[in-house]
């Protein structure tokens, strides 16, 4: 692992931070990784903010009870889950880093990428996403992310959003204060870190495999995630709804004139009930399919005038043990 160049007296704070959702298994791999950033990185200050999700399995009390001398540990209890974006804003709004790297709580992303991050950082770089070069899970897994994610970069004109999908990535200070000020109900943190723009960049890395538990993020929240992030940047499924019709209006029209040439030359033509059946079944689909796409927006723009708080804290602990010690504070 190679320590990016850091100029002499620039000792700089660099803030991780991890979503947790019930990742007990796994907080003491993420105290030690912050240990080994310590060792690895000798310029860095690091701070931990672990955000618990509304965990039930003593995420956060463990990692409160085992924090590691000399490593300062902050832990965000969320009053419920409400999701690993909000968890992750939370997190960012609790930073006191000269820059913030998002990881997972699994622990799929290699020391060697922090060290990447931190590099290309140096090199004055705003935003340095992390882009999985291999993964761990199966194509059929990944199908749906990847499918997403080509859509998504395709018409939320997002240039800097990552094709591939982003997994991790480090925010300098300047634009971690921008994002903080976004107050989107519905969010996916990466396309608001995209939106803002600045100097962006990717590194690719190899992903881990999961050493405890089970990922949390299941095909539910996927679907959610992607109707929220093309909703909130892309106005695409309104513009298929207008071309769907469209096209609906102009087989109509190709149809009628068909059954008038038709006429005209005396050939039979189709009637009764099963004609009437399908066109009212094929235009009822539509007009609902239409509806639905419409109320997607409305009822977001709803959430957004209620002006409810992202997320609610339950409270917030700061643990550094002195070495030698087992004091708190």
């Amino acid at each position: 692992m190679t320590e990016p160049a850091v100029s002499p007296g620039s000792r700089r704070l660099v803030s991780i931070v991890i979503p947790a959702l019930n990742e007990v298994e796994n907080v003491p791999a993420v105290l030690d990784r912050m240990v080994d950033f310590g060792s690895a990185f000798p310029a860095y200050d690091f701070e931990l903010v672990l955000v618990d999700d509304g965990s039930s399995d003593g995420t956060a009390e463990r990692a409160l009870a085992e924090a590691p001398a000399g490593v300062l540990v902050t832990v965000v209890q969320l009053s419920r889950s409400f999701g690993s974006h909000q968890a992750i804003t939370a997190g960012l709004r609790r930073t006191a880093g000269d820059c913030a790297i998002v990881l997972g709580a699994d622990i799929q992303e290699p020391p060697e990428l922090i060290a990447d991050f931190l590099q290309n950082w140096e090199q004055g770089a705003d935003v340095v996403w992390g882009v999985r070069r291999t993964r761990v899970r199966s194509w059929r897994s990944e199908l749906p992310s990847k499918v997403f994610s080509y859509l998504f970069t395709r018409y939320a004109d997002l240039a800097d959003y990552p094709p591939e999908g982003p997994s991790g990535m480090l925010i300098d200070r300047a634009v971690l204060d921008e994002l903080n000020r976004l107050e989107e109900s519905n969010r996916n943190v990466m396309a608001l870190v995209a939106w803002l723009g600045f100097h962006q960049t990717r590194v690719l890395y190899d992903q881990l495999p999961r050493q405890h538990g089970e990922s949390r993020w299941t095909r539910r929240k996927m679907v959610k995630l992607a109707v929220d992030s093309l909703v909130q940047f892309s106005s695409m499924p309104l513009r298929a709804c207008t071309f769907t019709g469209l096209g609906v209006a102009v087989l109509g029209l190709v149809y009628a004139v068909a059954l008038v040439v038709r006429s005209l030359l005396g050939v039979d033509t189709p009637s009764g009930w099963p004609t009437i059946l399908v066109v009212v079944l094929v235009l009822g689909g539509i007009q609902l399919t239409v509806i639905g796409v419409m109320g997607e927006y409305v009822w977001r723009a709803v959430e957004e005038t209620r002006r409810r708080p992202l997320y609610v804290v339950r409270g917030v602990t700061h643990s550094r043990r002195v070495a030698g010690t087992g004091d708190q504070g």
